[in-house]
């Protein structure tokens, strides 16, 4: 190894952060700090995903058990619903059921 090179390799992650992080480690953060914090809102706690552990929690579980089922979409369906992000497939189940409601309002027993 040539002597110009340093001895000490920085991880991939450590380069590309191009900070000094063991400044950064030793800042203590002032209460004028926490004030630049935004509150969070209602909203914010609604779209928040919950984890135990590295397992995410489902929201709004309704006690019932789901029937797991293979169905064929168009890509395009799918390609809407996945662009909305996690939660896509329960969104399409959430579409189906009002659909389902809709015809049921329609078509008197």
């Amino acid at each position: 190894m040539s002597e110009s090179r340093s001895h000490t390799h920085r991880s991939s992650a450590e380069a590309a952060i191009k900070s000094d992080l063991a400044k950064v480690d030793a800042h203590t953060i002032t209460p004028e700090e926490y004030d630049e914090i935004p509150e969070l809102t209602d909203a914010m706690l609604a779209r928040a995903d919950f984890y135990v552990g590295d397992r995410l929690v489902r929201r709004g579980s309704t006690g019932r058990s789901d029937e797991m089922v293979a169905i064929h979409l168009l890509p395009e369906i799918v390609t809407y619903f996945r662009a909305q992000g996690p939660g896509w497939q329960a969104r399409i189940n959430t579409v189906l059921t009002e659909a389902i409601e809709r015809e049921r309002t329609l078509k008197p027993r």
